[in-house]
Formats: structure tokens, sequence, C-alpha cells
């Protein structure tokens, strides 16, 4: 006998996020800040000067404000949290690198 197939559609009333979608696009600048930064310090051979530890405290701000954002929108009902959820990841992944290079930077390796 055949089995018939399963077609699971499911229609929902579900959108996408205009915030969470804006977190998401957001979060992507620490990540550039954080590779400008790395070769800006690299160049110096280690010794940045006071604008790259401004961009860092910019970066972890960013990263701290798409975060709050991206978790408050995917905490929100009809919501398709797909967006929401990869731009929280890529914030803390934004903010463990960060505070990597702050921890080594301050134990001098």
């Amino acid at each position: 006998m055949r089995r018939k197939r399963r077609k699971n559609y499911k229609f929902t009333e579900k959108k996408h996020s205009g915030a969470g979608t804006a977190a998401l696009v957001l979060s992507f600048v620490p990540l550039v800040l954080f590779f400008y930064a790395v070769a800006l310090s690299y160049s110096k051979g280690g010794h940045a000067d006071e604008k790259t530890g401004c961009i860092g405290i910019a970066a972890v701000l960013a990263a701290l404000m798409t975060l709050r954002i991206s978790v408050r929108e995917a905490r929100k009902e009809n919501v398709i949290k797909k967006v929401p959820v990869a731009g929280a990841i890529l914030s803390v992944l934004m903010l463990a690198g960060w505070t990597a290079i702050y921890v080594l930077g301050w134990i001098g390796v």
C-alpha cells in the first residue's frame, strides 16, 4: 500500500519583527568594529591608542543594545523567532570576543 504523504503546512499569523531584524543587522556593527580594532592594534604592534579602546567600548555597548532588543523581540508572541535569536547569538559571541580581548589585555598576554 502506498502511504499518504503528510504535508506539514501551518498557516499562521506570525510575522517578522521589524525591531528583531534591525537588531540582527545592527549586531554586525560590533563584528566590523572588532575586526577593525584588531587590525589597527596589530598594525601598531599591540600598542594601540585610546581610539581603539573607545572603538571597543562602543562595540560592547552596541552588542549589549542589540542583545537586549533581540531578547525582547524573541519573547513576543506571534513573531517568527529565528531572526531575533540569530541576532542574540551574534551579540553574545561579540560580547564574548570583546571580553576575551579586554581580559587578555589586562593580564598582559
